[in-house]
């Protein structure tokens, strides 16, 4: 009898006693900024025959540029939204940032001519806070 016990009992000791630990994770919500870039912010650069929109974004600080990630998506008005870089309809979009703004440029994906952006872009920016 008291080996048909016996194993109920270790695993019963194991199950009640199994080991808890408290975990402290911390959550750190993204932020994510939603906008437009009209067609009249973009401008000619002619040293690489590209189109660049300079946007005001005072959410990236120097901190956030120090040590948090940004990602940049786009999107033509049909709610897609499309991450950078990207080449969308033979033109090749990047970006950049430094504190306080947002460097999108838009040039043809061969290299030669400009290519002008004719409609509106919506643009989502998203800050991925780091943990440090």
């Amino acid at each position: 009898m008291k080996t048909f016990i016996l194993p109920f009992i270790i695993l019963g000791t194991i199950f009640f006693s199994s080991c808890t630990t408290e975990k402290n994770e911390v959550v750190i919500p993204n932020q994510t900024i939603i906008g437009n870039v009209a067609t009249n912010m973009w401008v000619l650069n002619t040293g690489n025959n590209s189109y660049q929109a300079i946007l005001n974004i005072p959410e990236l600080d120097g901190e956030t540029v120090e040590l948090d990630a940004v990602q940049v998506y786009i999107s033509f008005g049909s709610n897609i939204w499309e991450p950078l870089p990207q080449v969308f309809g033979g033109v090749s979009y990047l970006y950049s940032y430094s504190p306080g703004k947002l460097y999108l440029d838009a040039q043809n994906a061969t290299g030669t001519a400009p290519v002008k952006i004719t409609a509106p872009i919506d643009i989502k920016i998203v800050i991925i806070k780091s943990q440090y």
